[in-house]
């Protein structure tokens, strides 16, 4: 298990960065369902999280969450105890051949967005993989979420390959998605 907590200093404002617990189950509801009607670059349509993750299953998730050793699931409040954003880190421990592999994925809500939180995340959760002898980081990012791209390429992610209409939007039409890695040993 994990623990981390820090207070981080955004360009407007200050956050509480912290693991996220059980208790949380409500507010990581409420705020994926914000974030799914705000953007299209996520992997769900507005109103999918809330019908799979009914409050029960989302506490039962948050507390394995905290208690494994192989990931890192962390929230970001802003100091009016919004949830602003929230970045989770895995790795394999099934299979000897991917444990070397983590899986990012992170969110942060528009009018939290310029502030640094981004990129502030992404450092936590590589400096933890680096601790856990993870030496590569993977993500997917839709081809057309520049703000999110230019960040993870500024990070020092390149991307590994595209995935061909692998998202169908509501309206029929497909976004494509880059795979994009990091290697953290060299």
């Amino acid at each position: 298990m994990s623990f981390y907590r820090e207070e981080f200093q955004g360009r407007k404002q200050n956050f509480t960065i912290r693991n996220a617990l059980d208790t949380d189950a409500s507010a990581v509801i409420r705020y994926m369902g914000f974030v799914d009607r705000e953007t299209t670059f996520l992997a769900r349509e507005p109103g999918e999280f809330e019908k799979s993750y009914p409050l029960h299953r989302e506490q039962a998730f948050l507390k394995e969450c905290a208690e494994k050793e192989n990931i890192l699931f962390l929230l970001a409040f802003s100091q009016e105890g919004e949830l602003a954003a929230t970045c989770s880190c895995s790795y394999q421990t099934e299979k000897q051949r991917y444990r070397h592999r983590g899986e990012l994925s992170i969110s942060v809500r528009k009018e939290f967005w310029h502030q640094g939180l981004g990129r502030r995340l992404m450092e936590i959760q590589e400096a933890w993989c680096k601790r856990q002898n993870v030496c590569k980081l993977c993500l997917q990012v839709d081809t057309s979420n520049t703000p999110a791209l230019g960040l993870y390429l500024r990070l020092g992610f390149e991307v590994e390959g595209i995935l061909r209409r692998e998202a169908r939007m509501a309206d029929g039409s497909y976004r494509d998605l880059y795979v994009m890695g990091k290697f953290l040993d060299e």
